[in-house]
């Protein structure tokens, strides 16, 4: 069950029925759910210390992971799919998100891309 009482649903949805509060835990719920779905890995195998390197996480999932995150969220991740970490690390640096290697820390970063952009 999600954190606005249903088994899924639009996270904009949500964002609404809770006037904009993005609470971490909802967003780590929504990371995990991608990359369950799109490692085709059970999210109950899933916490937020789980590293993608642990899963076996290469750079075209991570593509496909951070594609699947900025349609559900309706953010830009910066990455720069030529480079070998496919993550652009010095630019999220500079936007605060540190680095992209657990579900914890990716959900980190959607979230301070969420506030960002809500108080743009």
């Amino acid at each position: 069950m999600r954190p606005d009482g249903t088994n899924g649903g639009d996270f904009t949805s949500f964002l609404l029925l809770n006037q904009g509060v993005v609470l971490v835990e909802a967003i780590t719920d929504e990371v995990t759910q991608i990359i369950s779905k799109q490692l085709k890995i059970p999210s109950e195998r899933l916490t937020p210390d789980t590293a993608l390197q642990d899963l076996g996480v290469e750079s075209l999932d991570l593509i496909e992971i951070i594609f699947a995150l900025e349609e559900k969220f309706d953010i830009s991740i910066p990455y720069n799919a030529n480079e070998t970490a496919a993550v652009d690390k010095e630019e999220l640096s500079r936007a605060g998100l540190g680095n992209l290697e657990t579900i914890g820390q990716i959900s980190t970063a959607v979230k301070g891309l969420l506030d960002a952009k809500t108080s743009a």
